[in-house]
C-alpha cells in the first residue's frame, strides 16, 4: 500500500504535553517528520525524523529503570527471586554506556536514526556535561535500591494473593471517537484489588493527575473492574514516596471534559480534521520560553529556535 500522506490522528497525555510545550515542535514532532523514514520523502521529512528520534541522557536513564523494573518483575513472576541490586546498577550502566557509543557515531545515526541512539548533548554540544554526568552516576544506586525496596515491588513480591496481569504493553481506547494510546509500566491483582504501578525517576509533577486517570479509565473500561477495587500507586524513586490515588466516576468526567478540549485545541491546527492535514508550518507558534529552544532536539531546523540568544 503507498505511504499515508498524514499521520493517523490519535491522542496521548505526552502528545498533549509537547502541544502545550511548543506548537512548532508539535509540529515537527508529529508533521513534518511523517513518512520520513522513507528514502523518497522530502529533505525537511528526512531530517526532522531523524531528530524526532533523538534522546538525551535523562531520558535514556529513566528509560534503562523502567527497563530494569520490567526485567526484576519478570524474573520474580517466573523463578520467585529479584535480580540484585549490583547487577541491576551493571546493566543501567552498560546501557547508559551503549547510548553514548551509538551517539559518537553520528554518520551510523544518519543512516539507521531508528535502530540507533544518539544524545542531544552529545550532537549537539559535542560531549556530556559533566555536572549531567555526575548527576546520573550518584542517582543510580539510590533509584535501584529505592526501586527494590519500594512499597509495590515489596507487596508483589511478599504479600500473599498478588498475580501479574500486565506489564509495559501499549493499549488503545477510544475516548470521544479518538484513539487514546495507554501503557501500563506495572499492574497486578492482590486478591480483588487491581494496582496500577507507575515508576518516576525524575521530579514530582503535578501533569501526572491526567495519565492516572486515564489509567484508571482504561483498566475500568478494558477489565470491567469497579473504579472503587482500583488503586494507582506512583512511585517517585528519586524522593522514595508512594504516592497512592484512586479514581472515580466525577474524576472520569473531568477527564473526559479535559480531553476534549485538548482535542478540539489540537484541531484547530488542522486544514482537514477527517484526513488529520495539519495547516502550514508558520500556523504552529514557536515558545516563547528561551530555555526550551536551546533544549530542543528540533532546533537544528526551527528558525524560531535559531532566532532565540545561545546558551552561556
Amino acid at each position: 500500500m503507498p505511504p499515508r500522506p498524514y499521520p493517523e490522528w490519535s491522542w496521548s497525555p505526552s502528545r498533549h504535553n509537547l502541544f502545550q510545550e511548543c506548537r512548532r515542535k508539535y509540529y515537527y514532532h508529529y508533521y513534518a517528520a511523517h513518512n520520513g523514514w522513507l528514502a523518497e520523502s522530502s529533505v525537511l521529512a528526512r531530517h526532522a525524523y531523524r531528530l524526532k528520534q533523538m534522546t538525551n541522557l535523562y531520558l535514556v536513564f529513566g528509560d534503562a529503570v523502567h527497563k530494569m523494573a520490567e526485567e526484576t518483575i519478570k524474573q520474580y513472576h517466573h523463578y520467585g527471586e529479584a535480580i540484585e541490586a549490583d547487577e541491576l546498577v551493571r546493566r543501567i550502566r552498560k546501557l547508559l554506556n551503549q547510548a553514548y557509543l551509538d551517539s559518537r557515531d553520528v554518520e551510523s545515526w544518519r543512516l539507521h536514526p531508528k535502530s540507533r541512539l544518539m544524545l542531544e548533548e552529545v550532537y549537539y554540544l559535542g560531549s556530556l556535561p559533566d555536572r549531567q554526568v555526575e548527576q546520573i552516576r550518584s542517582r543510580l544506586p539510590i533509584l535501584v535500591d529505592r526501586l527494590l525496596t519500594s512499597e509495590s515491588m515489596q507487596m508483589f513480591m511478599h504479600e500473599d494473593g498478588c498475580h501479574l496481569v500486565e506489564m509495559e504493553k501499549l493499549n488503545t481506547i477510544q475516548l470521544q471517537g479518538t484513539k487514546v494510546y495507554v501503557k501500563l509500566d506495572f499492574m497486578f491483582r492482590k486478591q480483588d484489588r487491581y494496582i496500577i504501578v507507575d515508576w518516576k525517576t525524575g521530579q514530582e509533577d503535578e501533569r501526572n493527575d491526567t495519565q492516572l486517570r486515564l489509567y484508571g479509565w482504561y483498566v475500568h473500561e478494558n477489565y470491567g473492574i469497579p473504579y472503587e477495587r482500583i488503586d494507582i500507586r506512583t512511585e517517585y524513586l528519586l524522593s522514595g514516596r508512594c504516592q497512592i490515588d484512586q479514581v472515580d466516576e466525577p474524576e472520569m468526567e473531568a477527564l473526559v471534559a479535559y480531553t476534549a478540549s485538548s482535542i478540539s485545541k489540537m484541531r484547530s491546527y488542522l486544514l482537514n480534521p477527517e484526513l488529520n492535514e495539519p495547516k502550514p508550518l508558520e500556523a504552529f507558534e514557536v515558545t516563547d520560553d528561551e530555555r526550551r529552544c536551546r533544549r530542543c532536539a528540533f532546533r537544528e531546523i526551527c528558525e524560531g529556535a535559531k532566532s532565540q540568544p545561545s546558551e552561556d
